[in-house]
């Protein structure tokens, strides 16, 4: 680690409407940190597009950049069925070896962990589940994720009902700003 002063360990909840930015934002606050030295690591989730059209997502490991699709419009009904969210399939098994597998290096390893996104999907799987509890009982390490909005699941609702966390209503309107607060809480001494 080339930084020298160690981040707070805040746990930091990013939600809001699909679209509003939520994964962009956790991006920008990733590569700040990054410039600043710090190893940055866990996952995640971006839109797969062919001709402007999504037609899955795929899961990005922070730390080795390795990626996989893990829903896709291919998956429904064909490979899939058991596990279906709109008209993606998901493949739960890459969400529990490459999700997974990042989030216990960032524990490991990072000094920030990312997950984006806890939603429908990746509530699919127990382990995954588990692995974010674990990594959220940390209270060495900063944590930052972003949540569902509206999913009315109960480890969404305790994530944003837990004192510790500090949640960010991402709006098209705010998302310029709350990156900068995050990293401001983050860094502040």
């Amino acid at each position: 680690m080339i930084q020298y002063l160690r981040l707070r360990p805040l746990k930091i909840a990013i939600t809001g409407p699909p679209g509003a930015g939520k994964t962009t934002a956790v991006l920008k606050i990733a590569e700040h940190l990054k410039n600043k030295g710090y190893i940055v690591g866990g996952m995640v989730t971006k839109e797969v597009r062919v001709s402007k059209q999504r037609v899955g997502f795929k899961i990005i490991d922070l730390m080795t950049n390795e990626e996989k699709i893990f829903a896709h419009i291919d998956y429904y009904k064909e490979k899939y069925p058991r596990y279906v969210v709109g008209k993606y399939g998901v493949d739960v098994g890459t969400l529990d070896e490459l999700g997974i597998r990042a989030i216990e290096r960032a524990m490991d390893e990072a000094d920030v962990i990312i997950i984006d996104e806890i939603g429908k999907m990746e509530l699919m799987s127990r382990k995954f589940v588990e692995v974010v509890r674990k990594c959220i009982e940390n209270d060495l390490k900063p944590v930052i994720m972003t949540v569902h909005m509206k999913l009315r699941d109960p480890f969404l609702r305790e994530i944003r009902n837990r004192p510790e966390f500090r949640l960010y209503n991402l709006s098209p309107i705010n998302r310029n700003v709350i990156p900068p607060l995050v990293l401001k809480e983050l860094l502040e001494r």
